[in-house]
């Protein structure tokens, strides 16, 4: 096995994912994580917990599915988020984005109308 893709959903989170880089390392195999939790949310864990893997990192899986909508339902994501194949690792605390759920709520299916519900 030279290259392992493993999902971030499926090895128990982003430290583990990040234990499974660090178990690859060692043995000289590659990594590019596969999954982004299937949007926003999961893109911007990913690039962060990306940004702290060894060298033996080579790409992750990126989801094209970017509505515009994007934009409006959270804070600092960069766009374009791709720019020659390459992402810059935004600096701001935590998963370097802010949910606005205010603007989220609009793009919710009518059974999860009540999500943001405090």
């Amino acid at each position: 096995m030279r290259i392992i893709g493993p999902d971030p959903c499926d090895v128990g989170g982003l430290a583990e994912l990040k234990w499974v880089a660090e178990y690859a390392d060692l043995y000289g195999i590659l990594i590019a994580p596969h999954g982004t939790g299937d949007g926003l949310l999961g893109l911007a864990a990913l690039v962060q917990v990306c940004a702290t893997l060894p060298e033996n990192y080579i790409a992750f899986e990126y989801p094209i599915g970017n509505p515009p909508w994007w934009y409006e339902i959270v804070e600092g994501l960069p766009n374009p988020i791709v720019e020659e194949s390459c992402i810059t690792v935004w600096d701001r605390p935590g998963l370097g984005v802010t949910l606005i759920p205010e603007a989220a709520e609009r793009y919710l299916r009518e059974e999860d109308k009540d999500f943001f519900a405090w």
